[in-house]
């Protein structure tokens, strides 16, 4: 019993070590059916910019048209 989590610990670490390299990959962990778990990050979306942009110029352009019709 003792070898195989030393065993196991052994792999995680090494597991561990490569996933170092990474940046899409969460720490890796033993469930309870003793079952290696590597889970990949959530990673937020940024929001894009150009659309909070666009809508200002829209707005912009629509409050343009109407000074000029009057």
């Amino acid at each position: 019993m003792k070898v195989e989590k030393k065993i196991e610990n052994e792999l995680i670490t090494k597991i561990s070590e490569i996933l170092n390299d990474f940046e899409d990959f969460e720490q890796p962990f033993v469930n309870n059916n003793c079952e290696i778990i590597i889970r990949k990050k959530f990673t937020k979306t940024k929001k894009n910019n150009s659309l909070i942009l666009s809508n200002i110029f829209k707005q912009i352009i629509k409050n343009d048209v109407k000074k000029n019709r009057v």
